[in-house]
């Protein structure tokens, strides 16, 4: 009899994650950016979410993915641009104006310029910089 219960639970949880996760915000904020850059499929990321994550921790985590993304963007502008090599060894760029070009570059993201073309930009802005 236990077991049934424990079968039901297990089902009704397994339900409402899934109505969480294929919600169209979820579908399209995090589920089908994160699955691509990750190389896998929608539904592999679902299974994955499912299996790790309880229903507070899925929640949440939608608020917390939208907050943090534009804290990632920085840290890979950061990385593409050599932005650690420019400011925190060759210290030939303050971390001020470093932080300020990629801010820049970081909001013109998160307003929808593509990331290609705004890193791009950026080198121009940081080479523009370097030749000051």
């Amino acid at each position: 009899m236990n077991t049934d219960l424990e079968q039901k639970n297990e089902s009704l949880m397994e339900l409402l994650k899934g109505r969480i996760l294929n919600s169209y915000r979820w579908q399209e904020d995090i589920i089908k950016p994160f699955s691509k850059e990750m190389g896998i499929t929608p539904q592999e990321l679902e299974k994955i979410l499912m299996r790790r994550l309880d229903m507070s921790s899925l929640e949440a985590l939608h608020p917390r993915f939208e907050s943090s993304k534009y804290s990632c963007i920085c840290d890979k502008i950061h990385s593409d641009l050599q932005i650690c090599w420019l400011s925190d060894v060759m210290e030939i760029i303050s971390k001020e104006d470093a932080d300020a070009i990629k801010d820049k570059i970081a909001k013109e993201v998160i307003k929808g310029k593509s990331y290609e073309d705004a890193i791009a930009d950026g080198k121009k802005e940081l080479i523009e910089y370097l030749m000051r």
